[in-house]
């Protein structure tokens, strides 16, 4: 199962134990032992598929290529060796008229065809497209017949090589059913920027001092003086970036798998970019929040396993947690949590019967703690529910002083379509990537709050 499908499972998890609170929220009143019951199974599951998930996430690496952007049918740079073993690209052969063919193949599922697609127009010897030279030889080889299915696309997953049924069952293509992306609230919360190069970013680290003068008389009594303190941190680039390889044939036979490609390829690079800006090293990588921010309530609240007392605690944390940022920072201070913290949260404010409700939900659907709104993101930790010495799922503070985030080149994500370098396979290969950064710019102007588990 992929991350993205586990972080399905996991909101929908997430939803059940919302049913569950919002049906004592509606009511008024405490929740009952079956309500409660479900809520907690439902978080148990919750967390589980938590810990599967980033165990998954440990070990995704990302594979980048080498090569050129042939997007625009010409040659970014000069060629370099080929290393599939053909002979090497020409780039006077890739002409504004062979892009807007490819195009045009693509556009029209393959139907029109241009000389330019052929063989021997591409500098490798022939494009593996229906209807080409090499496409023919290759198909027409041992015996086996010419046909528009790929041999590796039968039912069954593709695990016959020899074309299994040919694909004889329509799929609705159109209703292809997405994933939910997952909550990413660091980046909507924070100020990001767009950079052309590193950036050296000046920061006041000390106030200079004043003290008091003696009255000048007979001698001379000067003013101290204490200059401030400056410092400096480099907002840099790192690369981040993924790529999916298609077969011209599964392009022809569903064209939607292109969109879809690419619309993974995006959900793919935020999901991977939001993990840093919450754990990252800061290190060849951006600058988590983790960590890096002010202490805040300084020693972690204890959950002890008794309801009505871990109500108490997390309600507490969460009205001691602003006399701790400063006044500078408090018109635009906002909390990010994960969903399952909110939930928790509510679940407390029911237990303690409060009259004046901690958190609530605006007209417009955004959730208020202590009046101040809420960015969910999947990647804060969760609350303990073992041994533990103490995790930060709360922060609270005005995350647009606080934290930067710098994007090279703009806010877009690049996507780059490479026909070339696998055409002799018959493959297309979609890249996106970015190059980004993230730092904590301001500590003060974020404070945590720490929970353990007795």
């Amino acid at each position: 199962m992929t991350i993205l499908e586990l972080k399905s499972k996991q909101q929908e998890a997430l939803n059940r134990a919302d049913a569950q609170l919002k049906a004592a929220e509606t009511g008024q009143r405490p929740m009952t032992a079956s309500e409660s019951e479900n809520y907690t199974h439902a978080m148990n599951e919750f967390r589980a598929l938590h810990q599967t998930i980033k165990a998954k996430e440990e070990i995704t690496n990302l594979h980048l290529i080498p090569g050129r952007d042939f997007m625009l049918g010409r040659a970014s740079q000069a060629p370099e060796p080929n290393v599939f073993g053909a002979k090497p690209l020409d780039p006077r052969t890739l002409t504004a008229d062979y892009a807007a063919d490819f195009q045009r193949f693509l556009a029209s599922k393959g139907a029109l065809r241009s000389e330019t697609l052929l063989a021997g127009f591409d500098g490798l010897d022939g494009f593996v497209i229906p209807g080409s030279d090499r496409w023919t030889r290759q198909r027409a080889a041992n015996g086996h017949p010419v046909m528009s299915a790929a041999l590796y696309e039968g039912v069954g997953g593709g695990s016959t090589t020899a074309g299994g049924d040919l694909i004889n069952l329509p799929t609705a293509q159109d209703m292809l059913v997405p994933l939910g992306l997952p909550d990413l609230g660091v980046f909507n919360a924070s100020t990001v920027i767009g950079t052309s190069s590193d950036v050296k970013v000046p920061v006041h680290a000390a106030f200079g001092g004043s003290a008091l003068k003696s009255e000048s008389g007979s001698s001379t009594n000067v003013f101290a003086e204490t200059d401030p303190t400056l410092s400096q941190f480099t907002l840099s680039a790192w690369m981040i970036g993924n790529q999916r390889t298609v077969s011209w044939e599964l392009l022809q036979d569903a064209p939607v798998f292109q969109s879809f490609t690419t619309t993974d390829l995006l959900a793919a690079q935020q999901i991977y970019e939001g993990n840093l800006y919450v754990n990252g090293s800061g290190s060849s990588q951006p600058q988590g929040l983790l960590g890096n921010t002010g202490t805040g309530t300084g020693s972690a609240y204890e959950l002890v396993g008794t309801a009505a007392t871990d109500a108490a605690t997390l309600l507490n944390s969460l009205y001691d947690v602003p006399g701790t940022l400063k006044e500078t920072y408090a018109a635009n201070a906002s909390w990010i949590m994960s969903r399952a913290t909110a939930m928790a949260i509510r679940r407390a404010q029911t237990q303690a019967n409060l009259f004046i409700p901690v958190v609530r939900v605006a007209a417009d659907g955004t959730t208020l703690v202590l009046d101040r709104p809420v960015f969910f993101d999947t990647n804060m930790p969760a609350l303990p529910s073992a041994t533990s010495a103490g995790v930060t799922p709360i922060l609270y503070g005005d995350f647009k002083a606080g934290y930067l985030i710098g994007v090279r080149g703009g806010g877009g994500i690049n996507v780059k379509v490479l026909d070339q370098p696998l055409a002799t396979s018959g493959q297309l290969i979609i890249l996106a990537y970015r190059r980004v950064d993230g730092r904590v710019r301001r500590s003060e102007a974020i404070q945590q709050i720490q929970i353990s588990h007795s």
